[in-house]
């Protein structure tokens, strides 16, 4: 498990930092748990700082107009959220909360943009990290936009499990619904038929990837 130092230094845009400027960053951090579901922050609500995820993991989402939440993306601990809002000083465009007990460590706003001034190297960093979400973003755009149901899942399996043969799922179907664009009951009819065809066994929240060239050739709406 990683400590706070190490938690703070596995950012991306904190990496290139000595060891006495994230000791001096991470004193200037105020830690804060959340309960799994509970609200980080809320789409519209103010920038309240950098959140540096120490354990857990947390989800940033949409709701659209009925409800149907839309997760795009999800960090664990290492990794940082709501780092847009800090430049633009805008309201947050998307909300977040804990899909798991999770601690995170908050760096404030004026905290944050004084070490940004001091540091002129972490700005780079953090632009180098907004691009790499932006392009991200246009891979969920082209997900749920050009490829069926099956095929998303399909991806996200693969993704999980990278050279495993299985994956124990992190989430329920009703999050891995909102992560790939869907709702649950399809999500539960698209795995029943990948289990029946042979491209995976489920064994509780265990998948074993049995097929990985047809899982990863899947096509097809479901």
């Amino acid at each position: 498990m990683l400590n706070r130092l190490d938690a703070v230094g596995a950012v991306p845009m904190f990496r290139e930092l000595s060891r006495a400027g994230l000791q001096e960053v991470v004193g200037l951090m105020a830690e804060r748990s959340y309960a799994r579901g509970e609200t980080v922050f809320l789409e519209g609500d103010p920038p309240a700082g950098l959140f540096v995820i120490w354990r857990g993991s947390l989800k940033v989402y949409k709701v659209g107009d009925g409800g149907r939440e839309q997760i795009l993306e999800i960090e664990g601990p290492g990794r940082s959220v709501a780092e847009l809002p800090l430049f633009d000083g805008q309201p947050y465009p998307a909300s977040c909360a804990a899909l798991e007990d999770s601690v995170v460590l908050i760096l404030g706003v004026e905290d944050f943009h004084a070490l940004i001034d001091r540091e002129p190297a972490l700005a780079r960093a953090v632009i180098a990290g907004l691009s790499l979400r932006l392009r991200r973003m246009v891979g969920l755009v082209e997900e749920i936009s050009l490829k069926a149901v099956r095929e998303r899942l399909a991806d996200l399996l693969i993704e999980l499990a990278g050279d495993s043969p299985s994956v124990h799922l992190p989430w329920n179907n009703h999050e891995i619904a909102a992560r790939i664009g869907t709702v649950r009951e399809i999500v539960s009819r698209t795995f029943s038929r990948m289990a029946q065809d042979g491209t995976i066994a489920i064994e509780g929240r265990t998948v074993r990837l049995l097929d990985r060239g047809r899982l990863g050739g899947a096509r097809g709406v479901t």
